[in-house]
Order: C-alpha cells, then sequence, then structure tokens
C-alpha cells in the first residue's frame, strides 16, 4: 500500500496543498489520478509518493490515469518555482504545463484516436487478387484509406493476420512551406552577431536591431548550429498572426521535424503536437507563449523574437511572463537565449545596459534605408473619413506603381481622456504623471493609479481652449470608407472579427500577399509582416496610446509606432510612413521619426524614475472583487493595512467583471523579496481571496 500526496484540481489558492489517498495500483509522481473530494469526484496530480501514513480514514484512489509521468522533473521543479515566484496556486502552474487533452481536469478534452494498418505475418494462402491488393500496400498506412479501396478485401486480410491494426492518436499534417528558402549572403553586422552569440561564454543575449536588419536570418543560422549537434532549439513569437511566416521560413530551411504550438490548435492537434515533442520526433517547435513549456529533453538554444511584446505575460493565472520561464529553463539546459527586437522591453535594455544581457545591435537594414517618417499634424490638415490629405495622395500613388499599403488604426487607449485641440496637452494627475480619465456619470476626471479625483472642467489649464478630442473609428467603418474612397482597391482587414476561425491570419496575409492593396488592421498588423511591395505605411489615431493612462502607456506606444513603421521598404523600394498626430513634437513622434530608440530610452526611463515604477521598482496588482461594494473595499483596506513593508497606491475602484465591483491596490517596493513575502502574507491571510498580479506590464482597467 502506497500514499500518495495529491494536488487536486481546483486553482483556488485556498486549496494550494497536498491531499493524502492510498492505493494499491502502480502510480508515479508526475501522473493523474481520480480521486474522492468530499461529495466531488476530481481528477488531482501526484506530487510525492509514501508508504506511511499517521493519518485515520484516508481515502483511496479511485483510479490512476497514466502509466507513466506527464511531466518529468524538470517541468515539476519549474512548476514549483512559478507558484512560488508568481504567488498562485501550484495546480494552475501544472495545468497550463499541459495540452487540454492531458490537464488534470474533469472537463479535459479526451484523446481522438484512429486506426492505421501495419504489415503483420498472416497465416492461409491468398487469391491472386488478395496478393496483388497487399503487394500495393505501403505499410504504416490510415486503415480508413484501405477501406474506400475495397472494405471487403481489407477486411478478409485482417482476418487473416496479413494486415495488423494499431490504434495511434489523430495527427496533424505535415507542415511544408509554400516557399523555397533562400541563401543569404550575410552582412558584416550579421556575421559579427552570429560569431558573438556562438563564441561567447554568456547565456542571455538581447538581439537589438532596426526593423528589417535580418535578425530572422541571425536566428536561423545560430539554430542550424544548435541543430547540427543533435540539440533540439525553441522559437517564440509573440502572437498567433506571426507563426506562419516563421513556420514558411523555418520549414524551408530544415524540413518538416517541426512542431508548432499555439491557441488556435484545438485539443487534439495540441495533443499531437505535444507528443512529437516529448517522443523526440522533431528538433524544433515554432508558437506563442505557451509553447515555452513544452516537455523537451535536450534544449539547446531558446529564440525569443520581438521580447518586448505585451503578449508574451499571461493575464489569467498563473500570470507568468514568458521571458522569466524561458531563463529559468536556459539555466536548467545550460543552453544560451537569444531575447530579439527592434524596440526592448525597457527592463530588458537596462539589464543589456548593465552588462547582465550581452547585447548584440544590427543597426543598419539589409537592403535599403530606414523608411522617411511624415508626421501630419492634424491640427493643420484636411482630411476625408479620418485619413488626412497627404496619406490619401499617398495611398493613390501606390496604385499607379503597384505596390502596396498598410494601414494601422490603433485603438490602444480607449478610456475617455480630455486632450486639448488646440495645444495637444493631456490632462494629468499630478502624483502619478498619468493621464486623468473622464467618468461621465459622476462627471470628474479621475487617476487610475492612485484613485485621486478632480472636478471637471472644460477649459484646458494651459492654453484656456475648449476643444477637446475623442476618435471613435472602428476598422470595419474605416473599411467601408476606404472602398468608398478607392473603388478599385482590394482591401484585406485583419482583426479580431475576420481571424476568429482558424487559419484566418495565414489566409489574409496569404490574400494580401498575392492580390491585396491595402491591408488594414490593428496591432496584428504592426509587427513581425515582411511584404516585398509595401512601401507605404499609414498610422491612423496615433495619439491614442500617447495618453499616460498607464506607466507602460509611452513604452507601448513608442513600440507599436516604431514596429509598424518598420513594415514599410523593407526590400528594393524606399519605404514611407505617415503618422496622423495631434501633437508632432511630443518626444514619443519625434524619436520614432528618427528611429532613434536610444533617445527614447534615456527619456522614458527618467520618468519611470521619477515616478517610482519598473524597472527601478518591483511592482504587484491586487484585486479584491464582490458583488456588495463595502465588503470588496473592507478587504481591498485590510490588505493595505498589512502592507506595511511596500509602498501602496489606492484602492481604486475600477471596472466592473461578472457583475462584480473590484478594487485595486498598486503595490511596490525596491527590493524583490521584500514584495515576494508581503505578498504571500497577504495571500495567506485572505485565503486566496484576491486576484494577484506579480509584475504586471499593464494595469488591470
Amino acid at each position: 500500500m502506497n500514499y500518495v500526496q495529491v494536488y487536486i484540481e481546483h486553482n483556488s489558492l485556498s486549496l494550494n496543498q497536498t491531499f493524502t489517498y492510498q492505493t494499491d495500483q502502480e502510480v508515479s509522481i508526475g501522473s493523474r489520478v481520480k480521486v474522492p473530494f468530499g461529495h466531488q469526484t476530481l481528477i488531482g496530480f501526484v506530487d510525492a509518493i509514501c508508504d506511511q501514513c499517521d493519518l485515520e480514514n484516508v481515502k483511496s484512489v479511485l483510479e490512476v490515469l497514466d502509466p507513466e509521468p506527464l511531466l518529468d522533473p524538470e517541468l515539476l521543479q519549474l512548476a514549483s518555482w512559478m507558484a512560488d515566484h508568481y504567488v498562485t496556486s501550484k495546480i494552475s502552474c501544472l495545468k497550463t504545463m499541459l495540452p487540454p487533452a492531458l490537464k488534470p481536469s474533469s472537463t479535459h478534452r479526451p484523446i481522438v484516436y484512429e486506426q492505421w494498418a501495419m504489415a503483420g505475418k498472416g497465416s492461409g494462402s491468398l487469391t491472386p487478387k488478395q496478393a496483388a491488393f497487399l503487394a500495393s500496400l505501403s505499410f504504416p498506412c490510415k486503415l480508413s484509406q484501405l477501406r474506400k479501396r475495397s472494405r471487403t478485401m481489407t477486411q478478409r486480410l485482417i482476418d487473416q493476420g496479413y494486415i495488423m491494426v494499431e490504434q495511434r492518436p489523430k495527427g496533424m499534417s505535415k507542415i511544408v512551406s509554400t516557399h523555397p528558402d533562400h541563401a543569404f549572403t550575410l552582412t558584416p553586422e550579421q556575421k559579427q552577431a552570429v560569431a558573438t552569440i556562438s563564441t561567447s561564454s554568456d547565456t542571455i543575449f538581447l538581439l537589438h536591431g532596426v526593423t528589417g536588419s535580418g535578425k530572422t536570418e541571425v536566428f536561423l543560422q545560430l539554430a542550424q548550429q544548435v541543430l547540427a549537434t543533435g540539440k533540439q532549439v525553441l522559437f517564440l513569437v509573440p502572437e498567433i498572426g506571426l507563426t506562419p511566416m516563421m513556420i514558411d521560413r523555418v520549414s524551408a530551411r530544415f524540413g518538416n521535424r517541426i512542431a508548432i504550438y499555439h491557441s488556435q490548435l484545438n485539443a487534439q492537434e495540441k495533443y499531437d503536437q505535444y507528443r512529437l515533442v516529448k517522443e523526440n520526433k522533431v528538433d524544433i517547435v515554432i508558437g506563442t507563449r505557451s509553447a515555452v513549456f513544452m516537455p523537451f529533453s535536450n534544449l539547446g538554444l531558446i529564440l525569443m523574437d520581438e521580447e518586448h511584446d505585451a503578449s508574451y505575460k499571461q493575464e489569467n493565472m498563473p500570470r507568468y511572463h514568458t521571458r522569466d520561464i524561458v531563463k529559468w529553463r536556459a539555466q536548467y539546459h545550460g543552453c544560451k537565449v537569444v531575447l530579439a527586437s527592434a524596440t526592448p522591453s525597457l527592463d530588458s535594455y537596462a539589464r543589456a545596459y548593465k552588462g547582465v544581457y550581452h547585447l548584440v545591435e544590427l543597426t543598419h537594414r539589409i537592403s535599403v534605408s530606414m523608411p522617411t517618417i511624415h508626421l501630419v499634424d492634424m491640427k493643420t490638415q484636411k482630411s476625408q473619413a479620418g485619413l488626412s490629405q497627404d496619406l490619401l495622395d499617398a495611398i493613390s500613388t501606390r496604385f499607379t506603381h503597384q505596390e502596396q499599403t498598410i494601414l494601422l488604426l490603433n485603438r490602444r487607449g480607449y478610456l475617455p481622456i480630455m486632450r486639448c485641440m488646440d495645444c495637444g496637452q493631456t490632462m494629468t494627475c499630478p502624483d502619478c504623471g498619468l493621464a486623468l480619465s473622464y467618468h461621465k456619470k459622476d462627471h470628474v476626471l479621475m487617476c487610475h493609479c492612485c484613485g485621486r479625483t478632480f472636478a471637471y472642467t472644460d477649459s484646458c489649464p494651459t492654453c484656456g481652449g475648449h476643444h477637446f478630442y475623442q476618435s471613435s473609428m472602428g476598422t470595419e467603418k474605416l473599411e467601408e470608407q476606404l472602398h468608398s474612397l478607392f473603388p478599385s482597391a482590394h482591401v484585406v482587414r485583419m482583426d479580431a472579427d475576420t481571424t476568429r476561425k482558424k487559419k484566418a491570419h495565414q489566409k489574409l496575409l496569404q490574400e494580401f500577399e498575392r492580390s491585396g492593396d491595402i491591408l488594414l488592421g490593428t496591432q496584428m498588423v504592426a509587427k513581425g509582416l515582411d511584404f516585398a511591395r509595401v512601401s507605404l505605411v499609414g498610422i491612423i489615431n496615433a495619439d491614442s496610446g500617447l495618453a499616460r493612462l498607464d506607466f507602460s502607456s509611452n513604452e507601448l506606444a513608442y513600440d507599436l509606432l516604431e514596429q509598424a513603421s518598420g513594415r514599410s521598404g523593407r526590400q528594393s523600394q524606399q519605404g514611407e510612413v505617415y503618422i496622423q498626430t495631434f501633437d508632432p513634437d511630443q518626444y514619443v513622434m519625434r524619436c520614432v521619426r528618427y528611429h532613434d530608440y536610444k533617445r527614447f530610452f534615456k527619456q522614458e526611463m527618467q520618468f519611470r524614475h521619477l515616478g517610482m515604477y519598473p524597472p527601478y521598482v518591483y511592482m504587484c496588482t491586487l484585486i479584491f472583487s464582490d458583488s456588495d461594494p463595502a465588503r470588496a473595499m473592507k478587504k481591498a483596506s485590510q490588505a493595505k493595512a498589512m502592507a506595511v513593508s511596500v509602498k501602496v497606491l489606492g484602492p481604486v475602484e475600477i471596472s466592473m467583471r461578472q457583475k462584480k465591483v473590484r478594487y485595486r491596490l498598486v503595490l511596490k517596493a525596491r527590493n524583490q523579496n521584500t514584495l515576494h513575502d508581503c505578498v504571500w502574507q497577504i495571500a495567506k491571510a485572505m485565503k486566496g481571496n484576491v486576484d494577484i498580479n506579480m509584475y504586471p506590464i499593464l494595469l488591470e482597467e
């Protein structure tokens, strides 16, 4: 008789402990078991096994679901580290590591199997037709295909043992590149980058390369070196929209020993790709955030593209950052990490600046110069349907030269803010330096960081003007306007509505490459796309991300504008970018105009230092929700009273969720351990009744 320590499937921090069960079945640490829990039957995850127990009336395991462990010692250690580091339950970490079909959950999707025909020894004589049929087969093959040819013949050969039937998990079709691989001649900068990363004894590298400088080719060269040693490579991209292009480049270079993993795969496809990695049938994994948990046995290199992107931070439990997991796994496997971006996160660049990361730079584009940036002052420019006359003229010119245009409609930052149309100033909180939001119901201006409110005024405190700007245009409306303005243009729209269906990203990008004139979209068209005929990028409503509603607003705005600008003129022709703004003198706009990341970094870090924001401090948000506002406020106030060792902002009321009022605290500390210990103390005192986000990139609204 063995006793097993089991984490049950509920994510709540109040149940973040093991429960003891007994079993006489064969069981392993890292396997799932079915257990009774109160009046329920739940799925649990075995964390430890022992042969003695001091408890009385120990319940028995109902069923062992896995003959072998699902997770190896590395991933079990990683789950423990994540739970502690992010102040979350261990079971939530275990769940996020596994594909849906293998999650320790009662609602997990079952694995789908299909029948395969295998060659059997057989007995008895064959008719000439049977012998010919058997000789024409190539084993193994799907049994369904044989039955389509001749159901009767197939069944007779099965009965006689010449065909054996095997159950196999249903798999995905093979990945085939749609483009041939091109042999690139590396630029001197690329050669130096590859040599530096290959020969250095450092582990973590920040590859800071301007858009179009050939970072992907550096990735492929490094991957080739590692694959030649028999080790595995992980390619990470931030969003699904970027996976088709990366898959195409990688498969063209390295063939089809590739697994892909992202959120648009169904449960069966995820299981199939997970199994390929676990069984060492692939050398390379390409995927989004969740691919970082693939069960590698011999990982030799991790490549993290667009490392600055906020999509790498998971926004539900467990709220991990992919970059942290990458560094943990690299240390475990003793492999190198390359973080790459044209606009590195302030956190990463600050570490590179201090020498914690090894900085490698690509300062020039491969074939052409950087695109010319035009800042269009919308206070003075005539416009139609939200498009300035300058931008409309530039689009018309592209039709004449059979070139393509990308239009980005920036929808970020949609809380109503007060921006003066006369002088461009935004009303800000004197304490936090962040933009005030207008609350129509109470007719007040509120800071959504510290919670202070101010009387509404319809006069600008800087210039006395009375004209304030708000935009409400969406991509669908803009698409209609474009059809009216350019009736013969083929407009491809790429946003949340048009990319819901499976493989929609890939189909839309292929449609645009093949026959599109204008690609219109939200942030997903701003990064990673590489089209030879795109010579114009237009950015509409560029100011919407610049109001400091959040400590990271300007960083996110700079990233978006610089990345979007980089889609223009990537190959033979000189690119142009038109950025429509009401404040062309704002420093983010000036830095984008001259592609001056270092100037932006220096100025933004001054703001972060003065405001005591990351990376100068460690930060956490705590959110308390309740159907009764008084109860939610009471819980937030109790937590604030406990947080004596850190700086606390709030409580401030934020938007409702599921008909519950929510109050938020922001905790800051210069010492990471101080913040970590304080948050754990609050979490235990609140018995898990708090929503914790350690090291947020954005403040929840």
